[in-house]
């Protein structure tokens, strides 16, 4: 008698997990919202940055020390998310031309 009710555990059982391995996954992807956000704000951050770049005293400085505006640009476009947004929230402490940027 045990080793019928064992031999009905172990059918089971297996039929459980022939059951369960061969159902197929039902998710579907997720559209990754976190992407299109980090995309904005990082438009956002570099719309910050080009509004103090075209201040007359900025470029000046700048171009005191040899850099065009196409280096600048260059430059910008290489760095990550992470710089981008540390500059464009800093930009109140970085001085031109040896005087406080103006807001």
């Amino acid at each position: 008698m045990k080793r019928r009710v064992d031999r009905i555990c172990a059918m089971a059982l297996s039929l459980a997990l022939l059951f369960t391995v061969q159902v197929p996954a039902l998710a579907a992807p997720i559209p990754s919202e976190a992407e299109d956000n980090a995309v904005a704000d990082r438009e956002a951050d570099e719309a910050v940055v080009q509004d103090v770049l075209v201040q007359e005293q900025v470029a000046d400085a700048l171009a005191s020390f040899g850099l065009s505006t196409d280096e600048v640009e260059s430059r910008l476009a290489k760095l990550s998310d992470e710089d981008i947004r540390h500059l464009a929230s800093n930009l109140d402490q970085i001085q031109a031309a040896g005087e406080q940027v103006p807001e």
